[in-house]
């Protein structure tokens, strides 16, 4: 056969092929650029807007509190990836404090509602067990485990925050986790302190920001605080003259030591598991990764050398590493794909893990089912089956060789010679 007639037959059968391909698909499918079918399922988080996305005088998720956030933590240690798919995390929205003439310190006035599933809140539950608050000083309100119905696009209405469920708590009394206003959700809380809070955010086609923890006075039923760092701070001391325990872990003379840690340790590791796990592309994922473990190999390397991040004394710097910690081997190592090293494999990071977790309290604040649960049922854009793993650490991992940490249980000073 002629090679020209052959050529002609090619072309043929090619332009046939196109023809009826184009038939059966609409016009613009062959020009879609390629994607799994788990990223054309998934729709992007508009939750946590990057840097690349972001316009010089943007503002995430503003409201009339806005100017309060200059002096978060989500502020002070932002992420400064400038890439496609990196995380910015948004900042709290309020920021006062006890001690004022707004907010008087009173002996029962206030209520921190804590989700135990959170780090951020569990940063305060800690200080809340640790100095003594639970004596009638600071009530105490634990939400359910759930964080349903996180919506990428409007409208929001099936979105409420964290869910009150009081099944969760036991007979006995008191069940911290029976909401004292009969709230199922913890929108409704921050409409009572805050009545068109949600309509703020809509009106600007945002979703509502009902974080936790949050510190609420229930005497003018207005929230204080919903950020973390400021409630351990206020804990430690502004309620001491009401009856709290008289220890201090924000010494004045570690204040300097205390902050270089807490900016390896809240960009790194605290917000460094976020920045990984809810990375978009993988060139964030993977500048996310690399900063993370230089956090982590940085804080491994410390603890060679002493008990705690700043030495012999435990501090509020302490109690911002161990909540991360103490997820981990359960969460952080899979979920949001971590995976150099379980923290096991880590020593120093694994030894001082279990040595705070034997000072008295600490062991109670920790509910390793509800953090479990929540992060891989409610995180739907990190686990789209809503699948929650049976294995993995159990309280054994936390109390293994506890004898052999190479220290007694730490007493804090001013307990020492009560």
């Amino acid at each position: 056969m002629p090679k020209t007639t052959l050529t002609a037959i090619i072309v043929f059968l090619l332009l046939r092929n196109s023809q009826s391909l184009c038939s059966r698909y609409p016009s613009n499918y062959l020009r879609r650029p390629f994607t799994t079918s788990l990223q054309s399922q998934q729709p992007p988080i508009d939750l946590r807007v990057t840097m690349a996305d972001m316009k010089k005088d943007d503002k995430v998720w503003a409201t009339a509190e806005d100017d309060l956030a200059k002096g978060s933590d989500q502020d002070k240690y932002k992420n400064e990836d400038k890439v496609k798919g990196a995380v910015v995390r948004p900042s709290v929205k309020f920021l006062d404090k006890v001690g004022t003439s707004r907010f008087p310190v009173e002996a029962g006035r206030y209520r921190l509602y804590v989700a135990e599933a959170c780090p951020w809140s569990h940063r305060t539950y800690m200080m809340w067990k640790l100095k003594g608050l639970d004596k009638g000083i600071v009530g105490l309100t634990l939400t359910g485990w759930k964080l349903e119905n996180i919506s990428f696009t409007p409208p929001y209405d099936d979105y409420h925050g964290w869910d009150f469920d009081e099944s969760e708590g036991s007979e006995s009394s008191p069940n911290y986790y029976k909401e004292p206003n009969g709230f199922s959700y913890i929108e409704q809380l921050y409409e009572l302190a805050h009545p068109g809070f949600r309509e703020v955010y809509e009106s600007k086609g945002q979703r509502p920001y009902y974080s936790a923890p949050v510190l609420f006075d229930e005497k003018e039923k207005k929230i204080v605080s919903t950020e973390s760092a400021d409630i351990i701070k206020m804990f430690n001391s502004v309620f001491d003259s009401v009856g709290a325990t008289p220890i201090d872990l924000a010494p004045a003379d570690l204040e300097a030591e205390m902050e270089a840690v807490n900016s390896i340790v809240y960009p790194k590791i605290n917000d460094g598991v976020y920045r990984c796990g809810f990375s978009t592309t993988q060139e964030a994922y993977e500048l996310a990764y690399h900063s993370h473990w230089s956090g982590m190999d940085a804080i491994e390397e410390r603890l060679g050398n002493q008990r705690f991040l700043c030495g012999d004394t435990f501090t509020l710097s302490d109690i911002r590493l161990w909540v991360t910690l103490a997820r981990y081997d359960s969460v952080y190592f899979s979920h949001f794909k971590t995976n150099r090293n379980r923290l096991r494999e880590m020593p120093n990071l694994y030894r001082y893990l279990r040595d705070v977790y034997r000072i008295p309290g600490i062991a109670e604040t920790l509910n390793l089912p509800h953090i479990v649960k929540h992060y891989y049922f409610s995180q739907r854009m990190v686990n789209p089956t809503a699948i929650w793993p049976l294995g993995g650490p159990t309280t054994d991992f936390f109390t293994k060789d506890t004898g052999d940490l190479g220290y007694e249980p730490y007493q804090f000073p001013e307990l020492r010679d009560v």
